[in-house]
């Protein structure tokens, strides 16, 4: 897909909005082992005491049948090896060892299927059984994971995204054609950002710039966010431009307020963070003090030398400049 290129919602006979086939295949269908821990926990682990409020439901669930796509993006978002759909709703996630506490059964015992209509036509995938979970590779050709930051530095991403005084939350968009949040622009672009969808939106002189699922950028001037606020965790698709800023979710929006000037979105990566010394001094300002110091102490040292003429009785005094007592 182009940079910055327009995008417009492809409506199917109920008004959905189509989406692209997920096009994966299952590895099989599995009932767990209660002898053992619980290893398809994925979800489960990411919850953590330092970071209050950036919850994942573990089981992540979504009553609709594109439950398929959905659950596995979410799975590739926060860097897992593993899906699994069980009952036709539930989605979980897990690493590379997830399958060590289940048992792999007879396909007829994932007796649940998922239709959904996509732009290249009506798919149908397995999505488990009671207390039975087809199981995915977290691998979708045209959603690959995040390649430059690791799970920890992305839950501090998350949790710290609230702090920007312009973020206004994370906003459930509507799935049916002409119900969008957003509504007034649409691009998409692949190296998409936070930054660049601001700058889009404030282009066109709209308040509000909202980002789903990595590379959508969509403005308005206002929203309606009853009943449509959700937890932190569904805005969990890192911006293919910048890795270290989150761009939405799955049919969920990261919305901003744009400023009347541009304001640079402050960027988490550790990386591009100036060193600090001391009380808030940088390392290039600390430089400039230790070189202007050196010259005031050059200068201080850098006296005339005066040597007496005792020829011809004289009492001249000759003066000697351009000495540097710092090189003798």
């Amino acid at each position: 897909m182009a940079n910055n290129e327009i995008c417009v919602d492809k409506c199917g006979g109920n008004g959905e909005i189509l989406i692209q086939d997920p096009q994966v295949t299952p590895l099989g269908c599995f009932i767990r082992n209660y002898t053992v821990n619980d290893s398809f926990n994925g979800l489960d682990t990411l919850n953590s005491p330092s970071r209050p409020g950036l919850i994942f439901p573990d089981p992540y669930t979504n009553q609709n049948s594109r439950i398929i796509g959905y659950c596995i993006k979410h799975c590739i978002d926060l860097k897992f090896n593993y899906s699994a759909i069980e009952n036709g709703f539930n989605c979980r996630c897990g690493y590379a060892n997830a399958l060590q506490s289940y048992i792999q059964v007879d396909d007829n015992t994932c007796n649940l299927s998922c239709t959904m209509n996509t732009l290249t036509g009506t798919v149908t995938y397995p999505c488990g059984g009671k207390e039975a979970y087809t199981v995915y590779k977290a691998e979708i050709q045209y959603y690959t994971p995040p390649y430059n930051v690791t799970i920890e530095e992305k839950l501090d991403i998350m949790y710290n995204v609230d702090k920007n005084p312009n973020y206004r939350g994370c906003i459930q968009d509507g799935k049916f054609c002409g119900k969008r949040i957003l509504s007034s622009s649409c691009s998409s672009a692949e190296s998409m950002t936070v930054d660049t969808c601001i700058d889009n939106c404030r282009k066109g002189n709209y308040k509000y710039a909202g980002l789903e699922a990595r590379t959508q950028c969509f403005c308005g001037n206002s929203y309606d966010s009853v009943g449509r606020l959700l937890d932190s965790g569904y805005c969990s698709a890192s911006c293919p431009g910048n890795n270290f800023q989150i761009c939405g979710g799955i049919w969920a929006l990261s919305i901003y307020e744009v400023s009347t000037f541009p304001t640079p979105v402050p960027s988490t990566d550790p990386k591009e963070l100036p060193l600090k010394i001391g009380l808030g001094v940088s390392i290039p300002a600390l430089l400039i003090i230790i070189l202007l110091i050196g010259f005031f102490v050059f200068k201080r040292n850098k006296k005339p030398f005066r040597k007496r003429d005792n020829s011809n009785n004289s009492d001249k005094d000759h003066t000697i400049d351009n000495i540097d007592i710092i090189h003798q």
